[in-house]
């Protein structure tokens, strides 16, 4: 069997199939995703689980009934929603949820608590060049 015009034999496709089920998750992946109960519920292959009301993400806001019970995956990273011509990353719902700057302020704060080697040098340095600047206290000019 080819593929396209790219020359990949059967025995090849099968490697890089096998192979990519074996490289480790990096995005959240999904097992199902439906709506019930006024929620769209999303289940992760990691075992985890979340449910939000659809009103959440703009895509939805003018979503009915019947076009929100045609939610499902189009493949284990996207929520599709057919009738209203809809994809979303799962990870991108996530993002939207637990709002940008709240992932970005932890980041920060997780990979500033990081000690590394780079890290102690630069503040021994810093330490033999008298440390941090003092601060000047500002006073009003009336």
């Amino acid at each position: 069997m080819k593929i396209d015009k790219q020359a990949i034999s059967d025995a090849e496709f099968k490697r890089q199939i096998e192979a990519a089920k074996e490289r480790p998750v990096t995005e959240p992946a999904a097992s199902s995703a439906y709506y019930k109960n006024g929620e769209v519920h999303i289940h992760l292959v990691t075992g985890w689980h979340f449910s939000f009301p659809p009103g959440r993400l703009r895509e939805f806001k003018k979503a009915t009934e019947r076009d929100l019970k045609k939610i499902g995956l189009a493949g284990q990273y996207t929520l599709s929603c057919e009738p209203l011509d809809v994809d979303i990353s799962i990870g991108g719902i996530l993002i939207e949820l637990v709002g940008e700057k709240f992932i970005n302020r932890e980041l920060a704060r997780r990979n500033g608590s990081v000690r590394t080697a780079k890290k102690r040098a630069a503040s021994r340095t810093n330490g033999k060049l008298g440390g941090r600047p003092k601060k000047h206290e500002r006073k009003l000019v009336s």
